[in-house]
C-alpha cells in the first residue's frame, strides 16, 4: 500500500527485466545502468525516486505521467525538415534535445518554422496490452533499479 492506501501488485523482478529487455520493447527507448539509447528517460535510479503507484500510473497512462521537462519536442526547420526528440534543456532562444537516433541536437528557435511540445507519449500504454501480472513483474523490476 502507498500513503493513499492504494495497493499495487509487485511481481518478480527477474521476469520484469526479461520483459523490459525483450518483448516489452522498453529497452529500445529507455537506458538502464549505461545500456540502451538516450531516446527516453534513463531509468537507472527509478526505484529510488518513484513509488509503486507512480510506476503503475506511468505504465497505464504514459502521456499523463511525463514530467514537462521530459516531453517530446517537434520542430520544423525553415527548410522543412522535421526533428522530434526528448527535451533536455530549453531557454528563451534555444532548445536542446535528444533526437530519435539518440543524437544531441541544439536548435535556435528563431530559425524554426514551427516548434511544439507534444502532450502525447510514444510509449504505449500497458492498460490493455499487458496483464496485471505482467505489469506487476515490470513494476518489480523498475523498483529494483537503484543505480549502480
Amino acid at each position: 500500500f502507498d500513503a493513499m492506501g492504494v495497493a499495487v501488485k509487485i511481481g518478480d523482478p527477474a521476469r520484469g527485466q526479461a520483459l523490459f529487455s525483450g518483448k516489452g520493447g522498453c529497452a529500445t527507448c529507455h537506458r538502464v545502468n549505461g545500456n540502451g539509447p538516450y531516446v527516453a528517460t534513463d531509468l537507472s535510479e527509478i526505484g529510488l525516486v518513484r513509488k509503486p503507484t507512480s510506476l503503475e500510473r506511468a505504465l497505464l497512462d504514459p502521456a499523463g505521467s511525463i514530467i514537462p521537462a521530459n516531453r517530446t519536442i517537434r520542430a520544423v526547420t525553415r527548410d522543412g525538415r522535421t526533428i522530434r526528440g526528448r527535451r533536455l534543456n530549453e531557454g528563451y532562444y534555444t532548445v536542446q534535445l535528444i533526437d530519435e537516433q539518440s543524437r544531441l541536437v541544439s536548435l535556435v528557435k528563431a530559425d524554426l518554422r514551427s516548434f511544439e511540445v507534444l502532450q502525447t507519449s510514444s510509449m504505449p500504454s500497458f492498460a490493455t496490452a499487458r496483464t496485471e501480472d505482467v505489469r506487476a513483474d515490470l513494476i518489480g523490476y523498475l523498483l529494483s533499479l537503484k543505480g549502480r
